[in-house]
This record gives C-alpha cells, sequence and structure tokens, in this order.
C-alpha cells in the first residue's frame, strides 16, 4: 500500500469525487494518477482498504456532529428549565 499521506488523500479524494463510479473503475482512475513504478503494487484490496478509511473518517464525523447537537440540545433545556423556575 501507497505510505505518501499526500498521494493517499489524493486517492481518497479521487474516490469521494467519484463515487457513482464501480469499483473497476475507481481502480483504474486511482491507478493512471500513480507514478508507473506504483501502479504494480496498488490492489484491489488497496481500493477497499482506502474506502473502509473514507468510512470510518465519515462515521466519526457523524458522530461528532451528533455530539454537538446533543450538548446544544442540553444547554437549551437547562435555558429554559431556569426560565420556568
Amino acid at each position: 500500500m501507497i505510505k505518501d499521506d499526500k498521494t493517499r488523500e489524493e486517492m481518497k479524494r479521487i474516490i469521494r469525487e467519484n463515487q457513482d463510479k464501480t469499483l473497476n473503475e475507481l481502480k483504474r482512475m486511482i491507478k493512471n494518477k500513480l507514478p508507473e513504478g506504483e501502479r504494480e503494487k496498488f490492489t484491489f484490496n488497496d481500493l477497499m482498504e482506502l474506502i473502509s478509511e473514507i468510512n470510518q473518517e465519515r462515521e466519526k464525523e457523524k458522530e461528532e456532529k451528533m455530539q454537538k447537537v446533543s450538548f446544544r440540545r442540553t444547554n437549551r433545556a437547562r435555558n429554559i428549565e431556569g426560565e420556568e423556575r
């Protein structure tokens, strides 16, 4: 798998922007962006690993968003309860 963070982020960007494409098309697009020597090393498993990372990042963002919303609700509830007293 590609170790260079810049290259990995570029591959993830390609996947995010082309979610409507098939896995084979995504793999081909990524391979075309890689340097000659790296193309041979990029496998279907590498593609699935990148997709998994993207999904984990999205899940983490969703959880953080839910925590923020929950915190806001709690604060609002406290403010309303204070006003009612």
